[in-house]
């Protein structure tokens, strides 16, 4: 399945909580299957967000157009970039950029995690995560994000020590099944700021991706033994109901029927 697919399947999720109370409050199965964006209920914007993402992601649109569009819808609603280029506005340039970046990665790694078939991951076992995108302050703790997730693991599938293979910057290395990957998704060691992800981006606005490691390093490495054979992964199940979106919506003061007509109608 393309990531345009996995961005055009995802539910709405209308929610008035904020970032930390949705990471809290909401499972993050739910989330990762979802479309929301903090303290946003008008399910017409949430639509159109979807769309511009998989639009992005297909090629038909640049990032740039993307944000053009959801701007004027929330100029619309009486959100405007004047307001201040902050986080909690909704129309700023820096909101829209991680709100649009965020699920187009999640959706590119959804579909790199649904192409893991046995003849894939025997010819490429593991995982890389390494700096993919240069950011204006990275993060300088993804070794003790690295070192807790694995403690609370057991480091089962994965390499404590970071890794330089050919380059110049080091990596962390674990198998495609590893699940110190979840782990690091949720934030082992008290980490704040994490997606729920088993899979890029870990973290918001991270500009920490996947390279896939081949056999032969692999079993250098020693996570794959000479001749072993490697099972398929399962891709992450992309089901989600609207039952399962109602009964959050609900459960965090929302009418769904209210939302569905909101969908309809607006």
């Amino acid at each position: 399945m393309k990531a345009e697919d996995i961005a055009r399947i995802k539910e709405l999720l209308p929610t008035s909580l904020g970032s930390s109370e949705i990471r809290e409050k909401i499972a993050a199965d739910i989330l990762r299957r979802s479309i929301f964006s903090s303290r946003m209920t008008l399910a017409t914007y949430l639509a159109k967000l979807r769309e511009v993402i998989a639009q992005m992601l297909e090629g038909s649109i640049s990032q740039s157009t993307a944000r053009d569009v959801l701007e004027g819808i929330l100029d619309s609603m009486g959100h405007s970039m004047q307001d201040g280029g902050g986080l909690t506005n909704p129309a700023s340039i820096r909101r829209l950029n991680l709100i649009v970046e965020t699920q187009t990665q999640m959706a590119s790694s959804v579909a790199k995690s649904h192409e893991q078939t046995a003849s894939v991951v025997n010819a490429y076992p593991a995982w890389a995560l390494m700096r993919l995108e240069s950011r204006r302050a990275p993060r300088e703790d993804w070794l003790r994000r690295w070192s807790e997730a694995g403690a609370a693991v057991g480091w089962v599938g994965a390499k404590e020590e970071p890794w330089r293979g050919s380059g110049a910057s080091y990596a962390f290395v674990a198998l495609k099944s590893s699940p110190i990957w979840g782990a690091l998704g949720n934030g082992a060691g008290g980490f704040k700021d994490t997606l729920g992800n088993p899979y890029p981006p870990f973290a918001y606005s991270s500009g920490m991706g996947w390279e896939e490691i081949d056999r032969e390093t692999a079993e250098e490495l020693g996570l794959v033994e000479r001749g072993e054979e490697l099972a398929a992964l399962n891709g992450e199940s992309l089901d989600v109901t609207s039952d399962e979106i109602a009964e959050v919506a609900k459960r965090h003061g929302f009418d769904f029927n209210d939302f569905a007509r909101d969908l309809q109608y607006g």
